[in-house]
């Protein structure tokens, strides 16, 4: 581990942190962070049991990384995972993964996903070293509710 992430602390997020959250994940274009996606909405999704979410935090207490993601039976999804530029590829953005991925575990989840836009070739190199593939014969749908 890197020294600059040994010197980052993970601190599991709650409904206090919305807006530190809200703002930090507004900071990146590759975040699809919708507008609707504000403090009021955040304080909701973060008090439910079924959500998972750190804020990784400086020597400073500032935030530099942050995760969110849910859990709906056997399956886990990870929403929102971004690290500051200047803690990238030190391992603060693994150690985000591993804390969500544990509490999905804990509770029986089997199998995570997320959505990378197709242009984050970073993101996608990301991931695949987390152990994450392309599903092979799956269209996502979606809509807005």
């Amino acid at each position: 581990m890197d020294s600059a992430s040994a010197s980052v602390m993970l601190w599991r997020a709650n409904a206090k942190d919305a807006l530190r959250l809200e703002r930090f994940f507004r900071q990146f274009d590759e975040v699809s962070f919708c507008e609707w996606q504000d403090a009021k909405c955040l304080r909701g999704v973060l008090v439910q049991k079924t959500t998972t979410a750190y804020l990784a935090l400086d020597l400073n207490g500032e935030v530099v990384g942050a995760v969110l993601g849910g859990m709906l039976g056997s399956r886990g999804t990870i929403n929102h995972l971004a690290v500051s530029p200047q803690y990238r590829a030190q391992g603060v953005g693994q150690r985000l993964v591993e804390a969500a991925s544990a509490d999905m575990k804990r509770v029986g989840v089997l199998r995570m996903f997320l959505f990378v836009d197709d242009a984050n070739l970073a993101g996608k190199r990301f991931w695949t070293a987390q152990g994450f593939c392309e599903p092979r014969g799956e269209t996502t749908f979606e809509r807005d509710l």
